[in-house]
């Protein structure tokens, strides 16, 4: 029986890993711890949003877990834009798998907000009356058509390949 915990409560990233996992293991227990990422509130670069991610996926396996996962979303740039994508990273102890979700981009002055200190919510929130932040910001810029938890549950699904079909992962 495998032991999820990932390294968040948050519901979008629970009900995420909870699809993807049991998708593939239906009797896997998941449930929700919250962990440090060890990186800025808003990760800028990717490098900062890996290491979110992989820093949520160690810390939730230390937990007692078979599999610790990190989610974790950030602004990366892009073909000279700024883009919101998340990153989800596994961990068994032994070794660490990560993929990225769906990104969507954001306008330039946003990307600039967020260089200079702000956060993206609370960014959005004094811009727009019509922002709801339990949504999310994907959401909110495709009219509901990508959707946090659908975003980072295909990325849970493909960064659990190696446990999966290890064969395919097994050193020549």
């Amino acid at each position: 029986m495998q032991t999820v915990i990932v390294g968040s409560k948050n519901a979008a990233k629970l009900a995420a890993v909870t699809t993807g996992v049991q998708g593939y293991w239906p009797q896997a227990k998941v449930r929700g711890e919250n962990v440090p990422s060890g990186v800025p509130d808003q990760p800028l670069g990717m490098e900062q949003t890996v290491q979110g991610a992989v820093n949520r996926a160690k810390a939730a396996h230390a937990l007692g877990a078979n599999l610790g996962i990190g989610l974790e979303g950030g602004v990366v740039e892009l073909a000279e834009r700024p883009v919101l994508l998340g990153i989800v990273a596994v961990f068994d102890g032994t070794q660490v798998s990560v993929s990225p979700t769906v990104g969507v981009p954001l306008p330039d002055a946003w990307g600039n907000a967020l260089k200079a200190g702000e956060e993206l919510g609370p960014f959005i929130v004094k811009k727009f009356n019509d922002y709801n932040k339990t949504i999310g910001t994907m959401p909110f810029l495709t009219h509901g058509r990508i959707l946090r938890e659908d975003a980072f549950t295909t990325a849970v699904i493909a960064a659990l390949a190696p446990w999966v079909k290890p064969e395919a992962f097994a050193e020549e």
